[in-house]
């Protein structure tokens, strides 16, 4: 998993925060419930991002398997957005809308290979590509997933000794690198700015209630 933070810009709330403590505000328990706020709007914000530049379902990215928004607790005032670092099985990215759901719970037997061979388009705006080379679907014995695979060469093993090719796209986390980092990290430092400040708010408005 790779771990997106976010960190406050104290010079935006430091005289906010300065004020809150003088009334006898907890400045920790502001900061949980604004990073808690700010976490899934963040999340939402990154599997958008991710879906421009890959084919896959809104579902699907904003699964926690897949993009995790920890929550800060009490005990640990960070909150952490993490994305799965391991490779997609390319069926997710099948033109074939029944292979790339992969919705079913497990596969029994593998679809023939279809007679112009199997088809993918990774990127939303990408061309189709066709897996030549003599790929074809294979069940996984261990997670009954559908696999887009072929044989290696008599001789070869791959890097897990096994003897078969599994293909895969690029995972969650290497689409949410660096570039994509940048461009949520100004908005999601402002909201978490604006959410302190909500969050301080609320917090006095519940320590000094109006008659």
């Amino acid at each position: 998993m790779s771990t997106f933070e976010v960190r406050l810009n104290q010079d935006q709330v430091q005289d906010a925060i300065s004020l809150f403590e003088f009334f006898g505000g907890n400045t920790p328990d502001a900061l949980r419930i604004a990073i808690n706020r700010t976490g899934p709007k963040v999340k939402q914000a990154a599997s958008v991002e991710i879906r421009k530049q890959v084919r896959l379902r809104a579902a699907y990215v904003k699964d926690d398997r897949q993009l995790r928004f920890i929550r800060a607790t009490r005990q640990k005032v960070t909150g952490r957005l993490r994305a799965n670092s391991r490779g997609i099985l390319l069926t997710r990215y099948s033109t074939d809308p029944l292979i790339a759901s992969q919705d079913r719970a497990s596969w029994f037997r593998p679809p023939p290979t279809p007679a112009r061979g199997i088809r993918v388009k990774v990127k939303p705006t990408g061309s189709t590509k066709v897996m030549e080379g003599g790929w074809f679907y294979m069940v996984l014995p261990n997670s009954r997933a559908l696999a887009i695979v072929r044989r290696r060469p008599k001789g070869s093993l791959g890097p897990q000794g096994g003897k078969i090719d599994v293909a895969y796209g690029p995972s969650v986390s290497q689409v949410f690198g660096n570039e994509t980092r940048d461009r949520l990290l100004p908005k999601a430092e402002d909201d978490l700015s604006t959410e302190l400040l909500r969050a301080m708010g609320f917090l006095l408005r519940k320590q000094s209630p109006r008659e």
